[in-house]
């Protein structure tokens, strides 16, 4: 397999240099790939896990080679809220890279840890660029939504008896404790069921963005059917907040749409996410038939999650905070401490413990009070270029900006779930994807506000003439080439 395998990566790379464009691309097959590949691989090789991250170190240099360096004064705005509190936190993370090498002597926990913190940022430059394109983000978001749909049908296969090695997690596997005995979780061909699980969740998300905005103008019949399967997949990893995932991200979806977009299409908007949320409560509605009680299982305990939500968000976001404190002090363990994969290389939660689940339980872990309080400054301050960016492009009258509603519910449900339960945000390629999405939110900000009438026609044929973005639109200096 390897004779075959390793060219094929090595094409892959070559293709992503040669056009960063399609490279973008290949860096969904690589993500999406590695899992099931590693799984396969004599020893199941843990390097898989950074394979998409060599494919964005590639894609990002064949953009170099051909525009040169990124240049953040490009951003705008967005450069200027962040440049303080960005450039502090990143002069931390050197300190508390110093100090877990100090303590732990160990250069991979390091780079674990830097990665949990820094993976975004390429991908979030990457697809700034990318998205100057608006068809570039329409056809980015479709390709990964239907890889991901192809990749969570292995659930299903191993639901019904499939037993392939493929459709196994790596390792030995999480074994879920229920009343009354072991309940039976399924990974499909992602690596582990909480990977799987996220992108369940992530897949609902973007599917619902791409129907509510009109991208695609699919049967709703279809869609519901679409959305169901995803969900039912999604309980059957075992993993509950994917459900909330979703709950969040169709309440905050339809509160914006709600709140910015009065007229008569609020209606038919607001129709779709009312369906969507009825097929949702139907879904528990099925638990009463005796037709379906092999799935009884896992959807009571899918629905504990709203039970139990409160509680989460108490003791593994709030609380963790003081818990890490006591067991790290005032100034964190260094980098990788609490990082998913740290246990491998003498960090994660064999010697932190359970409070490194948490978001803010494992920054306050690695970093300290100090690199909380910077995180939390970074946050506030997006918060805020967000709600402006909100409030204008509220004004445009396009398709593209319920598209661009949608982009940004999805990453705003996703805080409160790393809040609560950081894990799947150690994944190297969920990472790069919310970046990815985050680049996207702002080069579809730029492109409306510049062009302004942006249809969905448009969006879908667009191969875009060079798009200049003069310095009153709050971009600064002129983008030209990569945009094009």
């Amino acid at each position: 397999m390897k004779d075959l395998l390793y060219p094929l990566i090595l094409l892959g790379l070559v293709l992503s240099f040669s056009n960063w464009r399609q490279g973008m691309l290949l860096c969904i097959a690589a993500g999406l790939l590695a899992g099931p590949i590693r799984k396969v691989m004599p020893g199941q090789p843990v390097y898989f896990v950074v394979l998409v991250g060599v494919f964005v170190a590639v894609v990002s240099a064949g953009f170099i080679s051909q525009y040169g360096r990124f240049r953040l004064k490009h951003l705008g705005p967005l450069y200027q809220c962040l440049r303080q509190p960005g450039t502090l936190l990143f002069a931390w993370l050197g300190v508390e890279a110093l100090q877990s090498f100090v303590r732990y002597g160990s250069p991979v926990l390091i780079g674990i840890g830097l990665l949990s913190y820094l993976a975004p940022v390429p991908a979030f430059l990457l697809a700034y660029y990318y998205g100057l394109r608006p068809g570039n983000v329409v056809r980015f978001i479709k390709v990964y939504v239907g890889c991901s749909v192809l990749m969570l049908s292995g659930v299903y296969l191993a639901y019904f008896g499939v037993d392939w090695a493929v459709l196994k997690e790596v390792g030995s596997g999480l074994t879920l404790y229920i009343p009354g005995g072991i309940l039976d979780i399924y990974p499909g061909f992602f690596r582990s069921t909480e990977i799987a699980a996220w992108h369940a969740g992530a897949a609902i998300c973007l599917l619902l963005t791409l129907t509510v905005s009109g991208i695609i103008r699919w049967p709703r019949a279809v869609i519901a059917v679409l959305v169901l399967l995803l969900l039912v997949a999604g309980v059957l990893t075992g993993r509950r907040k994917m459900i909330m995932e979703v709950f969040i991200f169709v309440c905050l979806y339809g509160g914006l749409l709600l709140w910015f977009r009065r007229g008569a299409g609020r209606l038919v908007v607001v129709s779709v996410l009312m369906a969507a949320m009825l097929g949702f409560a139907g879904m528990f509605g099925l638990a009463d038939s005796s037709s379906v009680d092999r799935l009884d299982p896992y959807l009571n305990r899918g629905v504990t999650v709203f039970e139990d939500a409160g509680e989460r968000f108490s003791g593994l976001g709030l609380n963790a905070i003081a818990w890490a404190t006591q067991g790290y002090g005032f100034f964190g363990g260094g980098l990788g401490v609490a990082t998913q994969g740290g246990q491998h290389f003498g960090g994660g939660a064999g010697r932190f413990g359970g409070a490194g689940e948490g978001g803010l339980g494992k920054v306050t872990a690695e970093l300290g009070l100090p690199g909380l309080f910077l995180v939390l400054w970074m946050a506030v301050n997006l918060f805020k270029y967000q709600w402006r960016m909100l409030q204008v492009m509220a004004r445009r009258k396009t398709p593209l900006v319920v598209f661009w509603f949608g982009l940004l519910a999805f990453l705003a449900a996703n805080v409160p779930m790393f809040i609560v339960a950081s894990q799947a945000f150690g994944d190297l390629f969920i990472l790069l994807l919310l970046g990815w999405i985050f680049g996207f939110t702002v080069a579809l900000s730029r492109g409306v506000l510049t062009v302004g009438c942006l249809t969905v026609a448009r969006v879908q044929k667009v191969e875009g003439c060079e798009q200049k973005i003069p310095a009153s639109s709050g971009a600064g200096t002129v983008v030209s080439g990569p945009g094009s």
